[in-house]
């Protein structure tokens, strides 16, 4: 993928590859090592008793799936306990560790998934005796997968001994990396001594734990690290996760290594951009920022290009050598502008504006507009200050956003003298843009408006009548912020609204008043609304669509970059292939960009409410969570948290 936003031209309704929650398999993939069996269909889209279960997963009803756990039928057993893992009831749990005995390893398998759902630390014990006793290879895996995700110390240790297929040792691998990053002692010591293993699932599975880890917890071994990085082969997927986990490390000894492993065009391009991270978290080291200059100047690769520009924004202050190759990146015409967006910022803080400006007039992608915008948040001039202020009411709200966060950063870098002298500039443009009840604009302001400069301003009172103006749970995001932002101001009334908000919002406002609330009162008093919160609206899912669209449609996409196809999962993520197939056939994904690009990570796209990312539908559709796994090629459906999925989707590079 390139590193841009991208086009489809058009989103057809040949639906194509895609699976939510979890993630999925792409077309043609064979499934890696660390990944369980996938789930069996089960007739869902022709049985009303399962689609019962799914519609009572959808209203969040634990106690009715808990019921159906003791059903005759297997299959209505399997289902309940797979909605389960959705759900997340802890008055679910006993049940489903009861369902580890279940005569169908089917049921077991969906027993073992949901209990890793539930984040219960205190059962590690119950699924390792499960463990020992089971012989079904895909039960064994989801039962692995299950303590890796909620074990502690002593399960670490016994699941360790447990006897198991080689088959299964990349899941085991896996299981303990997620342990190890988890805090669970032990776990990093166990994975070194498999970073250069035979296999290079096992070895991949050991390295995530560096990455992901306490750095305090594996520095031990970091010499093994070193020794694995150098040992395995330019294209080792392990490497990778070894080139970042060097980075975390911070130790000037390894910019050599990485500064080598970052010249070989030879390694996977995804390497080389975790490479280019390292050696930003080493950027005081000159021959660190030498390499990314080499590559920010040089790389062919668009996404290396990109990550070593954006890992040389990072330095504080480059010499004019640096500065000058920047430039010379920044006035090529004939790079892609994602490669050298990144280094507008730190341009415009040493003080070459007019390189930044020659750029941004170039620029006809809003995006790229945008990222112009954003670096002068970095500027200290009155020019470029004038500029944000007057584009702060943009009406294109990408670019109004952009400009507001870029107003933000400055006004966070100004001592007091400069914000006493200049509060009377900034809090109109703020004020409007809180205003204007945009997602984006009202959520960057909000902040902000909390500063004592602009209480004094009216600005509190401000911000309740635009929270009093907005609803839910169209705008909780913003809402959120401005939550937030009452909770920090000091005027009399912010503890009764804190307290309305805690008592009567919407659950996640209800959870920001309370966190607002607690954070202002005196050490040791709690605040807590009794009674439990009911599920937030959704949508229904219409079985009859789904039976006509199949247990696997594809979502096919036609972009300026080529044909991507995603495969989708209907039966274990229902109600979100309904929401992407009915979109797609209503041509709502037509011409909508791809607006985020992270490399090695993902690429994001399907928001046709804005186009910018901060688009959703009006109702939120619930988490789907599945037992397909995220690896390479995955797509999944985007998330601002538990049951806040909408219509973005996304596809992982890796």
């Amino acid at each position: 993928m390139p590193v841009s936003a991208l086009s489809p031209s058009r989103l057809g309704v040949l639906l194509i590859a895609l699976v939510a929650g979890s993630g999925c398999a792409g077309l043609g993939r064979s499934r890696p090592a660390t990944e369980a069996p996938p789930r069996p269909l089960d007739g869902l889209l022709v049985r009303p008793d399962l689609q019962a279960l799914v519609d009572a997963q959808v209203r969040r009803d634990g106690p009715a799936l808990v019921a159906a756990l003791a059903s005759p039928d297997p299959r209505v057993r399997a289902r309940a306990a797979f909605a389960l893992g959705s759900v997340q009831d802890a008055a679910a749990v006993e049940p489903l560790l009861d369902a580890l005995r279940d005569d169908v390893p089917a049921v077991r398998a969906d027993a073992a998934f949901a209990l890793g759902q539930t984040a219960d630390s205190t059962r590690g014990v119950a699924l390792l005796v499960a463990l020992r006793t089971e012989a079904t290879a895909a039960v064994q895996a989801e039962l692995v997968d299950a303590i890796g995700k909620t074990g502690g110390r002593a399960d670490l240790r016994d699941l360790l001994t447990v006897a198991l297929p080689a088959g299964l040792e990349p899941a085991r691998t896996f299981a303990v990396s997620r342990m190890a990053t988890r805090g669970v002692p032990g776990g990093a010591a166990w994975s070194a001594a498999r970073l250069v293993a035979p296999g290079a699932a096992v070895r991949e599975a050991a390295s995530f734990a560096f990455e992901r880890a306490p750095v305090a917890a594996w520095r031990d071994h970091l010499p093994a690290v070193r020794a694995a990085f150098d040992a395995l082969a330019p294209q080792d997927p392990a490497r990778m996760h070894l080139a970042r986990a060097l980075g975390r490390a911070a130790d000037a000894q390894d910019v050599p290594r990485l500064a080598s492993a970052f010249a070989a065009t030879t390694s996977d391009w995804r390497l080389r951009v975790s490479v280019a991270g390292a050696l930003g978290a080493l950027r005081a080291e000159p021959a660190a920022r030498a390499a990314l200059v080499g590559a920010t100047l040089g790389a062919e690769n668009p996404h290396v290009a990109a990550a070593a520009a954006t890992a040389l924004a990072r330095v504080a202050t480059l010499n004019t050598a640096e500065l000058d190759a920047a430039t010379a990146a920044v006035a090529d015409a004939l790079r892609p502008w994602q490669a050298t967006a990144p280094l507008l910022p730190i341009l415009a803080r040493q003080g070459r504006l007019a390189v930044v400006d020659a750029w941004a007039a170039r620029q006809t992608d809003p995006f790229a507009q945008a990222a112009a915008l954003t670096a002068l948040g970095s500027a200290t001039d009155d020019a470029s200050l004038t500029r944000l202020l007057g584009r702060a009411a943009d009406a294109d709200p990408r670019l109004a956003a952009a400009a507001v966060e870029a107003l933000r950063a400055r006004w966070a870098a100004a001592d007091t003298l400069t914000r006493a002298a200049q509060a009377d500039r900034y809090y109109p443009a703020f004020a409007a843009a809180l205003q204007r009840r945009d997602l984006a604009t009202t959520s960057a302001a909000a902040p902000v408006l909390a500063d004592t400069f602009f209480v004094a301003r009216g600005s509190a009172d401000l911000l309740r009548s635009v929270y009093g103006q907005m609803t839910t749970p169209e705008d909780v995001e913003p809402l959120v912020e401005i939550v937030k932002a009452l909770g920090q101001i000091r005027d009399g009334q912010e503890v009764e609204f804190l307290v309305g908000v805690a008592l009567t919002g919407h659950p996640v406002l209800r959870a920001a008043a309370r966190d607002a609330l607690n954070e202002r009162l005196v050490e040791g008093i709690d605040v807590s609304a009794r009674g439990t919160d009911a599920a937030t609206p959704t949508t229904g899912i219409d079985w009859a669509y789904l039976a006509r669209l199949g247990p696997h449609p594809r979502l096919v996409l036609e972009t300026d970059r080529g044909l991507v196809v995603i495969e989708m999962d209907a039966e274990a993520a229902p109600q979100t292939v309904q929401t992407v197939a009915l979109a797609a056939a209503g041509g709502r994904y037509d011409g909508v960009p791809f607006h985020r690009v992270v490399s090695n990570f993902v690429v994001q796209g399907g928001d046709f409410f804005r186009r910018d990312g901060y688009g959703g539908p009006a109702v939120p559709i619930r988490s789907e969570f599945t037992r397909a796994r995220f690896a390479t090629g995955a797509a999944g459906i985007a998330s601002a948290g538990k049951d806040t999925e909408g219509v973005q989707f996304f596809v992982t590079h890796s």
